[in-house]
C-alpha cells in the first residue's frame, strides 16, 4: 500500500512539506534536524531536490495558510493537518498556543472542527499507546 504523500500532486507534495517545516519551526527544531527530516521525508513522497530546495524553512502561519487553502481535495488536506498534527505531538509534548495555530490551520483549509479534534484524540490515543509499550517492556525489571 502506497504512502498517500506519494498520491499527492508535485504541488501538494511541496505543500505538504511546507506544512512539515513549519510544524518543525513551532516546535524550535534546529535547522540541521529540520533539513534533515524534510530529506527524509520529500524521499518518501518522491520529491525532487529541486522542489525540496523551494521550501522554506521559516514559513509563517499566513502564508501557509493561502498555500494550503488552494488545494481542492478534502482528503488531501486532511491528511497533511494530520500529519501535521503527529508531528506537533510526536515529542510528547505540545503547547496550547501551537493547538490553537493548527486549529486555526484546519480551519482556514475548511476541516471541520469536529475532524479536527479527532485528528488530536487519534494522535493523544498514539501517545498513549506507544507509553504502554515503553511500560510493558521496563515494568518488574
Amino acid at each position: 500500500m502506497p504512502d498517500v504523500s506519494q498520491l499527492l500532486s508535485k504541488t501538494e507534495k511541496k505543500y505538504y512539506l511546507q506544512a512539515l517545516a513549519f510544524v518543525l519551526n513551532m516546535n524550535k527544531k534546529d535547522s540541521n534536524s529540520i533539513a534533515e527530516y524534510l530529506k527524509a521525508q520529500a524521499e518518501e513522497a518522491g520529491v525532487s531536490e529541486a522542489t525540496l530546495a523551494q521550501i522554506k524553512l521559516n514559513i509563517d502561519e499566513e502564508k501557509l495558510t493561502k498555500e494550503l487553502a488552494k488545494i481542492t481535495s478534502i482528503k488531501t488536506k486532511r491528511f497533511i493537518l494530520r500529519e501535521m498534527i503527529l508531528l506537533a505531538i510526536a515529542d510528547h509534548e505540545v503547547k496550547d498556543e501551537e493547538i490553537e495555530t493548527l486549529h486555526r490551520i484546519g480551519h482556514a483549509m475548511d476541516i471541520a472542527e469536529a475532524k479536527i479534534n479527532e485528528f488530536f484524540i487519534w494522535a493523544a490515543q498514539g501517545l498513549e499507546w506507544q507509553l504502554q509499550g515503553i511500560k510493558l517492556v521496563e515494568e518488574d525489571l
